[in-house]
């Protein structure tokens, strides 16, 4: 993901703003999953990071359960109790 960022704020910066580099002032995620990667990349590129959290954790796993996988398994896949805490 770094690689892509430095590379799409070279080109960016060539399009807009005459070859300086672009930088993001802020890194944005929605859902559990991709806020933890929006944590790591925002701490990594030094910038801010806003997070839009998305209540469906607790949706996904009443859906797998009622197609008859366990709690565990599914807790062990998908990280579904961490991403529900998050969540709410």
């Amino acid at each position: 993901a770094l690689s892509h960022i430095m590379q799409i704020s070279k080109v960016l910066g060539e399009q807009i703003v005459g070859g300086e580099q672009v930088w993001p002032v802020a890194i944005h995620g929605h859902y559990a999953d991709a806020g933890d990667s929006a944590a790591l990349l925002s701490g990594a590129l030094n910038v801010p990071m806003v997070f839009t959290g998305h209540s469906l954790g607790r949706d996904k796993l009443e859906q797998l359960m009622k197609q008859g996988r366990p709690k565990e398994e599914i807790n062990a896949n998908y990280k579904i109790m961490r991403r529900i805490e998050a969540e709410e």
